[in-house]
């Protein structure tokens, strides 16, 4: 479904903890920050507005209070979101795909890329190692918390940037995992 200023209504899995729900984002005609977001017997306005990296949410109907959220891409489908000091892992799939997402046997190169500032603590691969979509290849902590990041695609580890103690800022290539396993 396309609106009318041509923003397309979403509806994704959310798995979080373990717990899948289907979530339903739809743009609100004539607000180009103001989106509904629907869940189960739920549904909320929010107004979100991009700003310095940060996303601030306000929530209709509750006192105009900013939330500051950050959302970072561990990998394909994979974000890891904070939201008042807490940082959760969530899973999305876009509803018109399959659950399992569409990096699974997705031939090429991906990356892994550092989600915030932060310094490298552990790397878990190396340079040939065969690697599943979601096994840890490498852990950054930043803001006092360890994150692990996660092997995107099943396939070949093809490069490792990540040196333990090396400084990284949000963006920066840590791996580099070929979707290619050489069984072709």
């Amino acid at each position: 479904m396309v609106t009318d200023e041509g923003r397309t209504a979403r509806r994704l899995h959310l798995e979080v903890h373990g717990l899948e729900r289907l979530v339903t984002v739809d743009p609100v005609p004539g607000f180009p920050s103001r989106f509904t977001v629907s869940w189960e017997d739920t549904t909320q306005e929010i107004d979100v507005v991009r700003w310095n990296g940060v996303l601030s949410v306000v929530l209709s109907g509750v006192p105009r209070a900013s939330h500051e959220v950050t959302c970072f891409e561990l990998a394909p489908g994979n974000l890891l979101v904070g939201l008042a000091g807490r940082q959760v892992k969530v899973r999305v799939g876009d509803a018109r795909r399959s659950r399992v997402g569409a990096s699974i046997g997705a031939k090429g190169d991906h990356v892994v890329a550092a989600p915030m500032p932060g310094r490298v603590v552990r790397v878990l691969i190396e340079p040939g190692k065969v690697v599943t979509r979601g096994q840890g290849v490498a852990v950054v902590e930043a803001m006092k918390m360890e994150n692990e990041l996660v092997a995107p695609v099943d396939g070949v580890v093809r490069e490792v940037r990540a040196v333990v103690d090396d400084s990284v800022q949000a963006g920066d290539v840590l791996v580099i995992v070929s979707g290619e396993t050489g069984d072709d």
